[in-house]
């Protein structure tokens, strides 16, 4: 059988069930389509903690505690290894295991971040794709502040940032070529609710700030405040309720701008703590409202999130915020897009005149553009894999 080594994202962003279940969908679609799978992640010492923010030991803290207890639950304990302090302790594979792996491999797929700092590992496979999850940062961390993002040694580049490298799209390129990659969505993960589920709520998950701006060229990429700013007033203007499961600092002085104006706010860390939390918060939605970070909406990135991408597969419509998905999906049905304000009340306007028509299309767009086994596919391909 032919082996993928996978290194993503799950311990060092523990209850975050959108983030982990990025590298969990990946493997879905790689196993469905034969592949031994392995799936890898390093933590440090420093960024282990304990459930009350002190620093612990590896096996005392929430990072072990939820890479073990997501590995157990989606039946990877015997398919998945957490590295300590650069391979000194570890749960499941141990490093030598994880090196014989790789030697075997066809290829090591890395989700997001850096390589990992295993030289040998690096060496061992036949071939390094790295996936862009964070397209504008990625790329301008790299060519205009110089910092060493990882995908330098790679040998294959993805980003979901479908415009990357156009014309219509100012973003630098740092020399490479960037395939592009849709969202992979488990599609047995996310069964089809549609109407099943009635809500009455438009809703999404957000991180206030995020990454912090960039200037490039004389224009700043800001974070996702600047545009949930413009959209303040939504909630006085429509008769649904618009709720965010935000990650915000309590001490942030937006956090009662948003409450003034009717924004009600739940805490991720309660309803989107693990994968099945999450699906559950996406279920018992009517529709997301796709406010995007300001970098990918004025970069024309052609970005969509993975969330909005699971909120279709659930047969919930996507609100979308445009950042120029227009060359790339079918847009108005299932997936409506907005810039302005009035745009953005128009489309919910048309969502509950259609509201049918809207869950069944989008998951249809699920089915055609972000099924796991098909976005890999096509991956495999792009890297010569196939």
């Amino acid at each position: 059988m032919r082996k993928i080594l996978v290194r993503g994202t799950i311990a060092n962003k523990p209850f975050s069930g959108g983030q982990s279940l990025i590298p969990l969908q990946y493997i879905a679609g790689l196993k469905r389509l034969g592949f031994d799978v392995l799936l890898f992640e390093d933590l440090s010492a420093e960024e282990c903690w304990s459930e009350r923010q002190n620093p612990c030991s590896f096996k005392e803290s929430v990072q072990y505690d939820y890479f073990v207890r997501i590995m157990t639950a989606f039946s990877l304990a015997g398919h998945s290894s957490l590295l300590y302090d650069h391979g000194q302790d570890h749960w499941g594979a141990s490093l030598e295991e994880v090196r014989r792996f790789a030697r075997d491999a066809d290829a090591l797929i890395v989700i997001g971040g850096g390589l990992p700092p295993f030289p040998d590992i690096l060496s061992a496979v036949k071939k390094r794709i790295y996936i862009d999850q964070d397209p504008v940062y990625t790329q301008l961390w790299s060519a205009v502040y110089h910092v060493d993002v990882g995908f330098s040694a790679a040998d294959v580049l993805f980003t979901v940032g479908l415009n990357i490298g156009s014309e219509i799209c100012p973003i630098p390129t740092c020399g490479r070529n960037w395939h592009k990659i849709m969202p992979v969505i488990d599609l047995k993960f996310w069964p089809f609710v549609g109407t099943a589920a009635p809500a009455e709520k438009i809703t999404t998950v957000a991180s206030w700030r995020g990454f912090a701006p960039l200037e490039y060229q004389g224009e700043w990429y800001e974070q996702k405040s600047v545009e949930f700013k413009r959209f303040l007033r939504l909630p006085s203007k429509i008769k649904r309720p618009v709720e965010v499961a935000l990650s915000i600092d309590e001490k942030e002085e937006d956090l009662e701008l948003l409450r003034t104006h009717g924004w009600r706010l739940v805490d991720p860390r309660i309803h989107t703590a693990d994968p099945c939390s999450y699906r559950a918060y996406i279920v018992h939605s009517r529709a997301e409202l796709g406010i995007f970070a300001n970098a990918y909406v004025k970069s024309c990135s052609g970005w969509l999130s993975d969330r909005s991408a699971a909120y279709l597969a659930s047969g919930k419509p996507v609100l979308v915020q445009d950042t120029g998905l227009a060359n790339h999906l079918p847009l108005g049905t299932g997936l409506i897009p907005f810039t302005t304000e009035d745009e953005l009340i128009a489309a919910i306007d048309d969502l509950d005149a259609r509201y049918d028509e809207h869950c069944l299309a989008a998951r249809r767009l699920a089915e055609e553009y972000f099924c796991a086994e098909k976005v890999l596919r096509k991956l495999l391909a792009q890297a010569d894999l196939a």
